[in-house]
């Protein structure tokens, strides 16, 4: 026999052996022991070999259901838009802090109002805490009024304390707070801007889209010198959004007529369903001289 019929002889034995070997599966790599295990949830993956004992098999693929944000405890079980998988379990972040339901995550926690100084406990206590303090993950955000204790013809110096977190979701309708004296750079005041928006990059703006903007009245104690000046509150909402931290405000004065403020949710010194009337002292001037008012805000 030549030598050139032995060489094409082997070859056609080699080729023959090789479609006997993959026909029986004997690749190294594929399937076989390998310290693989089989997924609980469909079998193999679409490469043909098992899933690790960690993994499960979902959609053909092999998946940690600790960890995956498309199949997060179980099978396409998707965390959704900003959602992240912790221990199986779908977490949203909510100012730095993670919650089950995003519906959790919110802009404004309450307010409240200490008493002054002549005056006992807590004036107007905040209804998340029961109390004159702020639940986490919110900061106080301190604006200066002046308030007077109930029947005691006094006033004094006091701050009506947001409790509010930085970070706007498109949802929001609160759009936070911010406080313009009458007059430019009182007791170390930005021109006009004595508290800022932390919602605004600490500007006293509302930010865009919060067309809703509440301007309220009061009368503050000047830190520097104790003097009095006159200063706004304004509050930014958004009435279009679905209500579920701020209804809106509205103030109302002791003396007629009443309704200083009207709440652009209802049109009237009043709130809109679904939330209660929260009321803060504060001192006012008008034609009657100086005297006593209140900002309502509106929550759920």
């Amino acid at each position: 026999m030549s030598t050139l019929r032995i060489f094409q002889c082997a070859s056609n034995l080699v080729f023959a052996l090789l479609l006997t070997a993959c026909s029986s599966g004997g690749s190294g790599d594929e399937g076989g022991a390998g310290g693989l295990g089989g997924g609980s949830a469909g079998g193999t993956n679409e490469g043909g070999h098992g899933c690790f004992s960690t993994e499960t098999t979902c959609d053909g693929k092999c998946v940690h259901l600790e960890s995956h944000p498309s199949h997060c405890g179980a099978c396409n079980n998707d965390c959704g838009p900003g959602g992240q998988c912790v221990n199986g379990t779908c977490a949203y972040d909510c100012n730095g802090t993670l919650v089950a339901n995003p519906a959790d995550c919110l802009n404004l926690y309450g307010a409240f109002e200490p008493a002054p100084p002549e005056c006992a406990g807590c004036g107007t206590v905040n209804p998340e805490t029961g109390g004159c303090g702020c639940p986490s993950p919110a900061s106080e955000l301190p604006l200066l009024v002046q308030s007077d204790c109930p029947g005691v013809p006094m006033r004094s110096a006091t701050t009506l304390r947001l409790c509010v977190t930085p970070t706007l979701a498109p949802d929001s309708d609160f759009g936070g707070a911010y406080q313009v004296d009458d007059l430019d750079g009182w007791c170390g005041s930005t021109a006009q801007c004595r508290v800022g928006n932390p919602m605004a990059g600490g500007a006293c703006a509302c930010p865009a889209g919060f067309d809703e903007v509440i301007g309220l009245r009061s009368i503050l104690r000047l830190p520097c010198n104790g003097a009095e000046g006159g200063s706004v509150v304004v509050l930014c909402g958004n009435k279009d959004a679905p209500l579920k931290t701020f209804g809106g405000a509205f103030q109302v004065d002791d003396v007629e007529p009443t309704c200083r403020v009207a709440n652009p949710w209802t049109g009237g010194c009043s709130c809109p369903a679904g939330t209660n009337e929260q009321v803060y002292r504060v001192m006012v001037d008008g034609g009657a001289g100086l005297y006593g008012s209140s900002i309502r805000l509106c929550l759920p």
